[in-house]
């Protein structure tokens, strides 16, 4: 997996398009910076007045004939605190209507990424760690909404100060708007090469983040394993490790902060002082009013607010382009399955055809299988040892890879041609590890099976001899925990299968169900399984071997190859 290294430009071509069904909000969000930014400039300029007009006698020119001095002031006064409070309520609009945008733009990413990642084969993930996919769909995914919806508003909205407040001096006197133009320019200047490192350091940060979550989720899972293994102290050193390493690169990104803060800090201060100072002469020479110059001071630190917040906002930028460059990474990885198929049927019967499909792994395994008819609604066996190939030849007859050569095909359709959910949807499996999601029992059976109401699901769990222990612990709504704690691992094989029953799908497809179950739970899925013959089609991966008579087709896999196979008359014939 490689990193890309996204700037700015990269970020907003590739994301921004995803703000278009929020564009009503962003234009709202747009308008009302727009005019607190406005309003802002405008709050001060009654001090001007002030200063330079009724302090020294002079009527100003919208002055009311009935309102004395000191009424002029505290209306001049009343009309600033007015217009900042404007300024503060569009502020504050602004901030609400990102938000709205923000929260939709966060969501609809997300899904785009879970979208993306369930479309990709196994073998495009092989390089990805669970923890390391997380922080990308939760953490990564938030950073880059935020630039878009918080720090680029903000950002905008100082470029709005900074232009008014340029336009506002240049108006009052050509010579302050000038120096503020000066100031504005090297600061800008200053900025752009100081976020340089400061982005390498972002990416860094990020890097290290993603291997101390990745790790952390799997020392979780695993924790079981760690006690009894006595293994602690070894994952406490790894984890200790990968965290330093981390804080290393913390470390490193807060001293590029810290350096880019200093520059800001001492830029401020001297921009200070060359106002005060070359205004202060000017002003001693007549070449500008003391309202001028209590008005360009008021000025320049409006300016220079983004100072005090450059290194939030240049951290928070570096850090959302670096993490952009990532989600870009997996939302244009090539998932490697043809998905132009649109074939689409609400029942297959269920015949499937094997026209001699080969396929290889990367690391040079391959595997070879026989051109095979399997009829509609006959129970297959599919047996060999570990390694042959037999979970190879459920993961290509379940689509998540296409075969090099040959061609795969259900009811004479071949499989590039189905629409590929369409296709999934013909299909209930039941794998070789249940991945029992953490809820209830209920929201586990009703995966895939949205339509049933509550007798199917009871009906299941009698077909798997479960509803007695399922209703003594609780009914559908007792509790799963993560990875089916709470229930033995025959049980949680058990409600997988309960689960593929309950989707009444035209193939079922189960992956080694009998390998960690005792004999009594084998007992009741065979049982079951028998039950299920002649309704649909049944192939069961095993390396044991199953009961005499019970399988209509036997497929037998060895060293990658399949070996041989016997199909009795009858399942030729259903």
């Amino acid at each position: 997996m490689s990193e890309r290294h996204f700037g700015i430009g990269a970020t907003f071509r590739r994301f921004w398009p995803l703000l278009r069904p929020q564009r009503k909000n962003v234009f709202l969000a747009f308008f009302a910076s727009l005019i607190a930014s406005g309003l802002a400039v405008l709050a001060p300029l009654p001090v001007k007045i002030i200063i330079d007009d009724i302090l020294h006698g002079k009527r100003p020119e919208f002055d009311l004939p009935q309102l004395d001095p000191v009424q002029l002031v505290i209306g001049l006064a009343a009309a600033s605190a007015i217009v900042a409070a404007l300024a503060a309520l569009f502020s504050a609009w602004e901030k609400m209507v990102s938000a709205r945008a923000r929260e939709r733009l966060t969501l609809d990413i997300r899904l785009l990424c879970l979208d993306r990642l369930l479309l990709l084969t196994p073998l495009c993930r092989d390089g990805d760690r669970s923890g390391e996919l997380g922080l990308r769909l939760v953490d990564d995914v938030q950073q880059v909404a935020r630039l878009f919806t918080k720090t680029f508003p903000v950002i905008l909205r100082y470029v709005f100060t900074l232009v008014f407040t340029l336009g506002a001096l240049a108006w009052i006197n050509p010579l302050l708007g000038a120096g503020a133009l000066a100031i504005a320019l090297l600061l800008t200047l200053s900025v752009r090469l100081a976020a340089k490192p400061l982005a390498a350091a972002a990416r860094a940060k990020r890097k290290q983040e993603g291997h101390v979550a990745a790790l952390s989720q799997e020392y979780i899972r695993q924790l079981s394993f760690i006690q009894a293994s006595g293994t602690d102290e070894e994952i406490r050193a790894q984890y200790a490790l990968a965290n330093r390493n981390s804080l290393g690169a913390g470390v490193n990104e807060t001293r590029a902060a810290v350096r880019l803060e200093r520059a800001m800090q001492i830029a401020n201060g001297l921009a200070v002082a060359l106002v005060v100072g070359g205004g202060g002469v000017l002003a001693l020479k007549g070449m500008v009013s003391a309202g001028d110059l209590a008005i360009a001071v008021i000025y320049l630190n409006q300016m220079l607010k983004p100072v005090e917040k450059i290194n939030e906002l240049a951290s928070a930028v570096t850090g959302a382009t670096s993490r952009a460059g990532r989600l870009a990474e997996l939302l244009d990885r090539d998932q490697r399955l043809d998905l132009g198929g649109t074939y689409m049927i609400d029942r297959a019967k269920g015949h499937i055809t094997l026209d001699a499909p080969h396929f290889a792994y990367e690391n040079g395994r391959s595997f070879t299988f026989d051109s095979i008819e399997i009829p509609a609604r006959a129970l297959v066996s599919v047996e060999g040892s570990s390694g042959s190939g037999k979970s190879t030849l459920l993961a290509l007859l379940s689509r998540l890879f296409d075969p090099e050569k040959g061609v795969i095909r259900l009811d004479g359709v071949a499989f590039a041609d189905w629409d590929i959910s369409n296709l999934r949807g013909q299909i209930a499996l039941a794998p070789q590890a249940p991945p029992l999601l953490a809820g209830s029992v209920r929201n586990w059976l009703l995966l895939g099976n949205a339509g049933a109401d509550d007798a199917a699901l009871w009906t299941g769990l009698r077909a798997v001899a479960l509803a007695e222990t399922v209703f003594a612990r609780g009914g559908l709504d007792a509790l799963l925990g993560e990875g089916g704690a709470g229930f033995s691992g025959g049980e949680q094989a058990r409600l997988s299968l309960a689960r593929a029953l309950i989707a009444d799908r035209p193939v079922l497809m189960l992956d080694e169900p009998f390998a960690n179950v005792d004999s009594a739970s084998a007992d009741i899925m065979i049982a079951a399984l028998r039950r299920e013959k002649g309704r649909r089609t049944i192939l069961i991966v095993s390396h044991q071997k199953l009961p005499e008579g019970f399988a209509d087709m036997r497929l037998s896999m060895a060293d990658g190859t399949l070996a041989n196979w016997a199909s009795p008359q009858k399942a030729l014939g259903a």
